[in-house]
């Protein structure tokens, strides 16, 4: 004869859900920000592959990479013009 319901699965479900309760609580601010600069790296990317697209038709163009996506994407059009004049000045 079985118990119904069996009380350590129980215990385990509850404890379980408290569990993931929990660390969501803890990793929620960081979680948050990650995804917040990835989505600004990502559309620093596409300020960049629109740049290039652009600048293929004078022959300007710079190189998309992680780094300079992140910069572009934290701080705009500012650093889309820093990396810019970095390239020419360091050639």
């Amino acid at each position: 004869m079985t118990d119904w319901p069996d009380w350590n699965l129980v215990a385990a479900i509850i404890f379980g859900l408290f569990m993931l309760y929990f660390l969501l609580r803890i990793f929620y601010k960081p979680l948050k920000l990650f995804l917040q600069v990835l989505l600004w790296t990502i559309l620093g990317g596409a300020l960049i592959y629109l740049y290039n697209f652009a600048g293929a038709l004078w022959g300007l163009a710079i190189g998309l990479n992680v780094i300079s996506a992140f910069i572009v994407g934290i701080m705009g059009l500012p650093g889309l013009g820093a990396l810019v004049v970095l390239k020419y000045l360091l050639i």
